[in-house]
């Protein structure tokens, strides 16, 4: 039978881990990393706002592994960041590779094009749009 001098170390130390946390969290400090600034698309195709009244959307995307999207445009600018996966984007000859990590933007003037996940699991993308009410994020073609 355990003696209470040996369990007391014992609850020290275990009611330590509790506390212990705290402290590290109230040392770090924000951070802020620009993961892209730009005035331009793939291709150095400038982007242009839309008239209306502004709407502004955040898209979590799915691709499963393999799968390439329709050929589509969009008709507002998007900032996309690849959270994981890798991409293969194809406009006409120009090919532009992503994996998790990058950001790129994709201008509203930037044509048509399709993207195919190149990896072996899903990819994720966060898709930032700026975007006007009643307009669709993407057009099939």
């Amino acid at each position: 039978m355990m003696k209470i001098k040996n369990i007391i170390p014992f609850c020290f130390i275990f009611i330590g881990t509790f506390v212990q946390p705290q402290f590290a969290l109230a040392e770090e400090k924000i951070k802020v990393t620009t993961l892209i600034q730009t005035s331009e698309g793939l291709s150095g195709k400038k982007f242009n706002y839309q008239e209306g009244k502004p709407e502004l959307r955040l898209l979590k995307v799915k691709i499963p592994a393999g799968i390439e999207t329709p050929i589509h445009t969009h008709p507002a600018p998007m900032l996309i960041h690849v959270t994981r996966g890798r991409l293969k984007h194809v406009r006409g000859k120009e090919i532009n590779f992503f994996k998790a990590g990058d950001a790129f933007v994709e201008s509203n003037n930037g044509g048509a094009h399709y993207v195919k996940n190149i990896g072996k699991k899903p990819a994720i993308l966060h898709v930032g749009v700026v975007s006007v009410v009643g307009m669709p994020t993407t057009i099939n073609k």
